[in-house]
């Protein structure tokens, strides 16, 4: 029997993950939809560096630990991910409003990149903008989380007049 995996999106944007040579490819429209893909494939697709830094850089991400032990992501004898850290939006909320910013700054630095951009985007939608923080994601991400919400303001003020 062939083993199936199920393959997370964990970011907002689409994400394809395409290998001609292996026959595969999938498309994920949205922030956690799931495709299943038979692990003989996904572990072929690895040696592809663009396919591991999709799984390296927090666009995709996969539940089972095992698997991710067998396909080299985690280590060996890990039980919570150690390598590739993908936060939720509870946890997004909870390092935006409750950590200090000295746990702030230690906990984004294991941060892979797109769950950095998450993290800037998901602080513009629901308009957190703790100065500090903001600033240490603007050189971290390039995102000027205070004067996108700002911009954000003025377009609804904008199409309330409208």
């Amino acid at each position: 029997m062939e083993t199936k995996v199920k393959v997370k999106s964990l970011i907002s944007s689409r994400v394809l993950l395409s290998v001609p040579d292996l026959r595969l490819r999938r498309v994920w429209e949205k922030k956690g939809a799931v495709k299943v893909i038979p692990l003989e494939q996904l572990e072929e697709a690895m040696y592809n560096p663009g396919v591991e830094a999709l799984f390296r850089e927090g666009a995709l991400g996969i539940d089972d630990m095992e698997v991710k032990i067998h396909l080299g992501l985690e280590e060996e004898g890990t039980v919570e991910p150690t390598n590739l850290i993908a936060l939720d939006d509870k946890q997004r909320e909870r390092y935006l409003k409750v950590l200090p910013m000295h746990e702030f700054r230690q906990k984004v630095k294991e941060l892979p990149q797109e769950q950095l951009m998450e993290l800037a985007n998901y602080a513009i939608e629901k308009e957190i903008a703790d100065f500090d923080k903001s600033e240490l994601l603007l050189k971290l991400t390039d995102i000027d989380i205070i004067s996108a919400i700002k911009l954000n303001r003025a377009d609804k003020e904008v199409m309330q007049e409208a």
